[in-house]
């Protein structure tokens, strides 16, 4: 199976992005267990993991980074890519998914747990708390700029 990371336009990523996700801990051909996030998640608040957020785990599931400061359009943020960053909160990933007009299942986190990532089914990426925004079309892309700090 492809790694996301192949999805990139013309399959790579910045330097900078592949230095950080490095840094955390990926590797091309990372794979991590996806099952126990899964049952938490499912048991205590209902969420339902589909293909896309089963892949996206599998190859950045636990990763963290905390470089923060000036990024090129905006501030980079850090982020902890831990679904479990939202086990209790279900209903706000209720109404993000209401807003999105998508399922973002969660993900992880970013800047210093002010916001959820979530994936929905086609790719996209998602972020909020008490509203949401389209991060990017793609995982890769959603890293890239919070790695980056692009808007």
């Amino acid at each position: 199976m492809a790694g996301i990371s192949e999805a990139l336009p013309g399959g790579c990523r910045s330097e900078e992005t592949d230095r950080v996700l490095r840094a955390a801990g990926w590797h091309p051909g990372r794979s991590v267990p996806t099952a126990e996030w899964e049952r938490v998640l499912h048991e205590r608040g209902g969420f339902a993991m589909h293909e896309a957020a089963r892949r996206f785990l599998a190859e950045f599931g636990g990763l963290a980074s905390e470089e923060r400061g000036p990024g090129r359009t905006m501030a980079r943020t850090g982020f902890r890519l831990d679904p479990l960053a939202a086990e209790w909160d279900d209903e706000i990933f209720d109404v993000l998914s209401e807003e999105a007009g998508a399922y973002p299942y969660p993900v992880g986190e970013a800047d210093r747990r002010s916001t959820y990532l979530g994936i929905a089914p086609d790719g996209k990426v998602y972020a909020g708390m008490d509203s949401v925004t389209l991060l990017a079309e793609t995982a890769d892309v959603a890293l890239e700029k919070l790695i980056e700090g692009i808007r």
